[in-house]
C-alpha cells in the first residue's frame, strides 16, 4: 500500500502561469506547501538592486 505523504511535486512555469495560485489552493484544501521560491528572490533582489534580475 503506497503512502500518499511520501509523494512529492514540483510546479513549474513562467512568469503568470498560475504557480502560486495553484499552491495557495492546495493549501486551502489541507495540503502541505512550500513557498514558491522565485518570489522571494525577486523582491529581495528588487530590494537591494540587486544584479539578479534580467530585467
Amino acid at each position: 500500500m503506497q503512502n500518499d505523504s511520501d509523494r512529492f511535486f514540483v510546479l513549474t512555469g513562467g512568469p503568470g502561469s498560475g504557480k502560486t495560485s495553484l499552491i495557495e489552493a492546495l493549501q486551502a484544501k489541507g495540503f502541505a506547501t512550500t513557498p514558491e521560491a522565485g518570489r522571494g528572490i525577486i523582491r529581495d533582489q528588487m530590494a537591494i538592486g540587486g544584479p539578479a534580475l534580467p530585467w
